[in-house]
């Protein structure tokens, strides 16, 4: 069944719900009304016999050796389609969508076993022609849905979908959901694609003040996992005199810190890390540098858990020991 528009009918259900995805049944069919679509003539009401036809639609098949650089990428839509309908899922119909998703759109194993094969045979060939055939190997070897997860990863949001969409896979790993070796590929290539646009180069470091805004602060709040943060009076201790925080932050996730470092700048170096966390006598203080001995890194954390494995923290670390080298 192909999807259609139902703008007109479905515009008293967009006002109630434009706000939510909610799955609904209207006259036998499967509705997903799609979140967040403001104008409901522009709301797109999909209607899938199941999730093996949004995955045949949304997952384009990976092109031919020769062709690679050349074919045209898919329609923006398709990507947007596959955010929305994996976003409408229950957590059990999720783990089910990714194992399908990996399973069917994985390596064409027949393809790449006669490229192995066909390598094997040219040992003894000249070196250009070995060459050529190790690059059609490894080309073989793509897993088609990597595609799809790139062509997301430059739509709005389509970042932060990804970093979520993996978290659901470690926890389906955790918890023994899932075990399947097509499932731990893809949380394979995901992972490699997230370490390549998280790679340092590409965060931006951001100390976090009182002047911050309201938003940036609640979360540093909510995210804190090692001292947990009681109140606003604790935060604004924690970025005010003689303490600094900072921050990764990526330009796909705007609003969102990645890691977060908490520092306390000190006269001496403290043997009691609870005299750091509930010391309030600097509040009000007026900073002075001549004070300035020692910079104790009491607290760090991650704030996502789909970035597990990329490594963060200890770029993190190395940045801030040069920003307070040079007094910031």
């Amino acid at each position: 069944m192909t999807p259609f528009h139902l703008c007109t009918a479905a515009r008293s259900l967009l006002k109630s719900y434009r706000h939510r995805a909610v799955l609904k049944t209207v006259q036998g069919l499967r509705v997903w009304e799609f979140r967040n679509m403001y104008h409901p003539c522009t709301s797109i009401i999909a209607v899938h016999n199941s999730m093996d036809e949004i995955l045949r639609k949304t997952v384009a098949p990976l092109p031919s050796y020769e062709m690679r650089d050349k074919s045209p990428p898919p329609p923006e839509s398709n990507s947007l389609e596959f955010m929305h309908f994996y976003k409408s899922l229950e957590k059990e119909q999720k783990l089910d969508f990714l194992e399908k998703l990996s399973h069917d759109f994985g390596v064409d194993h027949r393809w790449a076993s006669d490229l192995a094969a066909k390598l094997l045979d040219t040992q003894g060939r000249d070196v250009a022609t070995i060459l050529q055939v190790e690059d059609r190997l490894r080309y073989s070897l793509t897993p088609r849905y990597r595609q799809l997860l790139t062509h997301i990863s430059k739509v709005q949001g389509g970042v932060k979908f990804l970093v979520d969409l993996r978290a659901d896979l470690i926890e389906f790993a955790s918890s023994k959901m899932s075990d399947s070796p097509h499932m731990r590929d893809l949380n394979s290539t995901l992972k490699s694609l997230l370490s390549e646009w998280f790679s340092v180069g590409l965060l931006r470091l951001e100390r976090i003040t009182w002047q911050s805004t309201c938003e940036i602060l609640q979360k540093i709040s909510q995210y804190e996992a090692v001292h947990p943060v009681r109140n606003w009076t604790d935060i604004k201790r924690r970025v005010g005199p003689y303490r600094r925080c900072y921050a990764f932050t990526h330009a796909s996730m705007p609003g969102e810190p990645l890691v977060v470092l908490h520092v306390a700048l000190t006269e001496d170096i403290a043997n009691n890390i609870q005299g750091i966390v509930r010391e309030f006598s600097t509040l009000d203080a007026d900073e002075d540098v001549n004070k300035i001995n020692a910079a104790i890194f009491y607290s760090i954390s991650s704030t996502q858990a789909g970035l597990q494995g990329v490594e963060l923290g200890n770029y993190l670390i190395k940045r801030v020991v040069r920003e307070l080298q040079v007094g910031k």
